[in-house]
């Protein structure tokens, strides 16, 4: 009797991927088949001819569905086929046989729109995504999708479902409970999976329902951020408890870099020359330029508390999870607001450095460089290096400025 079984063609590597095969063994004969199905090596399941990729795979779904199809023409022809003419066959005559029906070697796993699960497709794009915080959001995206689904009485939401209507009708279901931003925010996360759908032929361009419906923008509100006052108060604030201790300290830790944010403090590395040199974790892969800031004597003495090994903090060994560390830091940060009278956060701080900046004039070219903005014009991205003095200039003038400020 033929016996079938998956592997992956490790000659072969794209992107990560290998392809899967389906080998052919009979009567001491075997062939070798491509399913025209790509997956990560460790995300492959050899053992399984129906269920050999795992639900963390990207596009896990439709190319389990794609390799069982595949798999179930030969499982089907070799039960089909008469045991005497199966006899005299060899497995390339298997693979002929079976092949001149099953189309090889393509993008099988690219289903017809009208029968793709978008939500389910969005699950799997969003476990692609880069960054720990990104993928929760695409998670609680879907669980927010789900719901909609739910109330709207649809059992699946297909692609060809995705149309000017119906987004108009996600938006203003996500108005009624959502904030501005967070419907901005789903929303833009649909049309991203949506994109990605194309690009994989899931869904024919011409169908494009954004070719008419734009994402309204989040109205512009007035930017919350500490006074002078208020950032004073923080900077001569001495908690009794550690843990509001350890709140305070990070956060003006965050201003004397010029309003850097948390994950960059989690994975600074050494300083270098007396100064902080790093590119923003939020940037890094579309840009490389380093932030070079210098440590300010205020800085140094937090440094030296919180020093890592081989780090610039201790946090990263102190909290390896970086997700359980920014949960932890908005918990002290939260005691540290009514303790203190207002509210401290990551963001309202970083915005209050900017503010505080532009109040004193500071050039918009040293604030945007200082805070770790993408170079815009033709001059600051191909022709003028810019002079990291400035930055050490204006930090210290906007630090002595709230230090010595009068209460």
């Amino acid at each position: 009797m033929a016996r079938l079984s998956l592997s992956l063609d490790k000659r072969t590597v794209k992107n990560g991927m290998m392809p899967i095969r389906l080998r052919i063994n009979h009567k001491g004969t075997s062939a070798y088949v491509g399913t025209g199905v790509e997956v990560e090596e460790q995300y492959f399941n050899a053992g399984s001819l129906y269920d050999p990729i795992h639900k963390k795979a990207y596009m896990a779904i439709e190319k389990r569905d794609a390799v069982s199809r595949f798999v179930r023409q030969f499982d089907e022809f070799l039960a089909d086929v008469e045991r005497s003419e199966l006899s005299r066959m060899t497995a390339n005559n298997i693979k002929e046989r079976v092949c001149g029906q099953v189309p090889v070697a393509t993008h099988t796993y690219a289903r017809e729109a009208t029968d793709t699960d978008f939500v389910a497709f969005f699950e799997t794009y969003g476990e692609s995504r880069r960054t720990d915080k990104t993928r929760e959001s695409y998670a609680y995206c879907a669980k927010v999708l789900r719901l909609y689904c739910a109330e709207r009485g649809l059992r699946t939401l297909t692609f060809v479902d995705i149309d000017y209507a119906r987004l108009v009708d996600f938006a203003r279901w996500l108005s009624e409970t959502k904030s501005p931003a967070t419907r901005h925010m789903f929303e833009s996360y649909v049309r991203a999976a949506y994109r990605d759908g194309q690009k994989r032929r899931l869904v024919c361009r011409d169908r494009d329902p954004y070719y008419d419906y734009s994402i309204a923008p989040v109205p512009l509100k007035d930017i919350e951020c500490l006074t002078a006052k208020q950032m004073h108060a923080l900077m001569t604030y001495e908690p009794k408890l550690a843990g509001l201790q350890m709140g305070r300290d990070v956060a003006l830790m965050s201003f004397y870099l010029c309003g850097h944010n948390l994950i960059d403090l989690y994975e600074m590395g050494k300083p270098k020359d007396g100064a902080c040199k790093f590119v923003r974790h939020k940037i890094e892969q579309r840009y490389k330029r380093e932030v070079k800031i210098q440590i300010e004597p205020e800085m140094k003495e937090l440094v030296e508390k919180y020093k890592g090994d081989g780090m610039l903090l201790k946090f990263k060994a102190t909290y390896p999870n970086y997700d359980g560390f920014r949960h932890k830091i908005a918990h002290r940060l939260r005691e540290l607001s009514a303790d203190i009278g207002f509210e401290v956060s990551m963001p309202r701080i970083r915005r209050t450095w900017a503010t505080i900046a532009g109040e004193l004039e500071c050039p918009d070219r040293v604030i945007d460089k200082s805070m770790g903005h993408v170079d815009k014009t033709v001059k600051d991205v191909s022709y003028e290096k810019y002079d990291w003095g400035l930055t050490a200039k204006w930090n210290r003038k906007i630090i002595n400025h709230i230090k010595f400020i009068k209460s």
